[in-house]
């Protein structure tokens, strides 16, 4: 994909986050500038996600889990879309979730493709983090 175009797409999906939109959804906003979209989300356990969007939207973000220091995540997760890993290609944790990159490369997930579900609803970067915000919240208490 060129770059202009993935930023473009990613400029127009991340417009409206600023940090009162951001605080609504009990996001800390640490970085939105092409390609990265980096957030934690306040829990009880909170937890950072760092997005790489180099190729956003022909390709799901790729994204890393984190602590809120910016640390790799060095817990167990909790399971459902957090697993241990390690993936196949990175060896770390990762995501397992539709619309994210680590899911769609995972050597059990190689049939489901972005293309599939890219333009759905709740496949924005945003939509993709709000799913990803109320599971964590749902194992980890609000």
């Amino acid at each position: 994909m060129h770059e202009a175009l993935a930023r473009k797409n990613f400029e127009r999906d991340t417009a409206f986050l600023t940090e009162a939109y951001c605080n609504r959804l009990g996001w800390e906003l640490h970085q939105c500038a092409f390609p990265v979209l980096d957030i934690t989300v306040k829990a009880a356990t909170p937890i950072r996600f760092r997005c790489s969007c180099l190729n956003w939207d022909e390709e799901p973000p790729s994204i890393a889990i984190l602590k809120p220091d910016g640390q790799p995540w060095a817990e167990n997760l909790p399971g459902g879309q957090f697993h241990n890993g390690p993936h196949d290609a990175t060896g770390r944790p990762f995501i397992c979730m539709r619309g994210v990159q680590e899911y769609h490369t995972h050597s059990s997930h190689l049939q489901e493709h972005w293309a599939t579900y890219r333009g759905q609803d709740g496949m924005t970067l945003t939509g993709i983090l709000t799913q990803l915000s109320h599971a964590w919240r749902r194992f980890k208490g609000a």
